[in-house]
């Protein structure tokens, strides 16, 4: 007993002794909370004749406490495309897309942790789609506009600010209008004598927004996104769509107008990607060309939605796929036009496409293989029209995201009853996501699925385990159907789209080759970057030092930091 106690004690001055010497040693830089501070931010933008811009950013930042091994900083729009970084002793750097949601960023891991007092310092390119915008104060002008990234967590200023944009070859300085005044416009010799305007600003709070615009003739670029086209208002246009008659757009509008009675040697800041940014209102049809869903299942969306309707209904799967249309599908058809939204039924209404595909039934039922590609096209072109003067990238990202917030409903659904509902309800975004299939399966492996006794998939995709349906939703009677265990549904599903996509017309070849190809996307996307020289030096013409490296970012997010 006395020799346990003596153990016990001994282990209790030893397990003291440890944290005392703990506590009294210098903790590791990396246990320290990291405090940086931003030296200089020196940013460049080429503007390309293209539309796109080449951005630039040339970062120094100091370690005061801690220590990290990566910086990561905003770009101004989801569609760019990674170039390279090196740091200043020539070492090419790792540099990825830390994108999230609509916070556009990249990231730069340094080739060796820096701790307090340490530096690093980087060069890093990417290339910037959607940039470019009409200018509606200056006609015949597009121009830019863009914040370089701020760095809220900083801990102190940021000691030189240095901006810097090279405009397209031939433009002259009596061409050019910005906001603010430049510090100084010049052809720059290392730059083939393109003209080059400079901004600079010392000692800025790290959560400065300082936002430079220009704006120039629009012959010298070959693509720039045009503003929405809106409805004229005491002799000007408003910037964004005129969607609803507001107080708050008086006011606005109020404002600009009396802003324009002043000449002004600079643009007004009508062009911003603030203004549009994301698409929204597509539909699931819809959102699934943007998404790259393939046309046949894009065309097989469309007929889930109208059986989910009850505007059609299928009769036979075998040869092909033979459908029946309701009277009342008919009717509304015959009364209104093509591109008319109407009911079909009291609760429900038919797209424009819809109407395509309708329209696309043959006496027999089958389905006219023109006239389906004809509907796909439909739906191409509307989409591509409604995305005029959106970011496609943002527009793709917030698609993928309400995409997943349907399936996340589902699956926190807490009973099975509840759960078959969202899916039915959710039906089609679901469909538009690619991993259908193992989704299904993961939420439904566990549970049942109850269908709804109006369900047509269960009535065609299940033959096998239900040949002879006692309910047929075109004549309203029979007994709902009975449950179907969860791994037989996962199965059934696949089943079902499958089935679907290769039976729905009779001959794929002349359904693919009635499809007329896209128009080229716009070449104002971007592309890997054509500036690589990790060089900030520049000839001084009549000024200081005109040396500098451009930032993005109309759409400044949560700004830069270190890790």
């Amino acid at each position: 007993m006395v020799r346990h106690r003596t153990i016990l004690i001994t282990l209790l001055i030893f397990m003291m002794t440890v944290s005392l010497l703990a506590f009294a040693l210098p903790k590791p830089v990396w246990a320290q909370t990291v405090q940086y501070h931003v030296e200089k931010e020196w940013v460049k933008i080429w503007i390309n004749q293209d539309g796109t811009i080449d951005l630039q950013y040339n970062l120094r930042l100091v370690c005061d406490q801690g220590g990290f091994s990566y910086v990561f900083f905003d770009q101004p729009v989801g569609d760019f495309k990674l170039g390279e970084a090196v740091d200043t002793e020539g070492h090419a750097l790792r540099f990825e897309d830390a994108t999230q949601g609509s916070d556009y960023k990249v990231r730069v891991y340094l080739n060796q942790p820096i701790s307090a007092g340490q530096a690093a310092e980087f060069f890093a390119t990417t290339n910037v789609g959607h940039m470019i915008w009409e200018d509606q104060t200056n006609p015949g002008n597009v121009g830019l506009q863009f914040i370089p990234s701020t760095w809220s967590s900083a801990s102190g200023q940021i000691g030189n600010l240095r901006i810097l944009i090279i405009l397209p070859n031939g433009v002259t300085k009596d061409q050019v209008k910005v906001t603010p005044n430049w510090d100084n416009a010049y052809n720059d010799p290392n730059e083939n004598g393109k003209l080059t305007i400079y901004w600079e600003r010392q000692n800025l709070d790290p959560k400065t927004r300082f936002q430079v615009g220009i704006s120039f003739p629009k012959n010298f670029v070959q693509h720039y996104e045009p503003l929405q086209p809106t409805q004229p208002t005491q002799g000007f246009a408003l910037p964004i769509p005129l969607l609803t008659v507001s107080l708050a757009i008086v006011a606005v509008a109020g404002v600009v107008v009396l802003r324009n009675l002043r000449p002004r040697n600079y643009l007004s800041p009508k062009i911003q990607m603030e203004t549009l940014g994301i698409r929204r209102g597509l539909t699931a049809v819809e959102a699934a060309y943007l998404l790259g869903i393939t046309p046949v299942k894009d065309i097989v969306m469309i007929l889930y939605g109208l059986l989910l309707k009850r505007a059609v209904w299928v009769k036979s799967t075998k040869p092909s796929l033979t459908l029946q249309v309701m009277d009342s599908t008919w009717t509304e058809l015959a009364k209104s036009s093509p591109s008319t939204q109407v009911a079909a039924s009291p609760q429900d209404g038919l797209r424009y496409y819809e109407y395509d595909f309708v329209r696309a039934i043959k006496g027999d039922g089958t389905l006219d293989e023109k006239s389906l590609a004809e509907a796909f096209m439909r739906v191409r072109s509307t989409v591509e029209g409604k995305l005029k003067g959106y970011c496609r990238a943002d527009t793709i990202s917030f698609y993928k995201k309400t995409i997943q917030e349907a399936w996340d409903a589902v699956q926190k659904a807490g009973t099975p009853e509840l759960a078959s509902k969202l899916f039915d309800q959710n039906l089609l975004w679901l469909m538009t996501g690619p991993e259908f299939k193992t989704q299904t399966e993961n939420t439904f492996q566990t549970t049942t699925f109850i269908p709804q006794p109006i369900w047509w998939w269960y009535w065609y995709g299940d033959a096998s385990y239900h040949p002879n349906p006692t309910y047929n939703p075109v004549s309203g009677k029979g007994l709902p159907p009975p449950t179907i265990p969860g791994a037989e549904f996962s199965n059934l599903v696949a089943t079902s789209i499958e089935k679907s996509a290769n039976n729905i017309v009779v001959s794929l070849e002349k359904f693919t080759n009635s499809i007329l190809p896209a128009p080229p996307p716009s070449e104002n996307m971007s592309k890997t970057p054509v500036h690589h020289e990790a060089n900030c030096a520049c000839a001084c013409v009549s000024c200081a030092c005109v040396c500098a490296c451009v930032s993005c970012a109309c759409a400044c997010a949560s700004g830069g930091g270190v890790g």
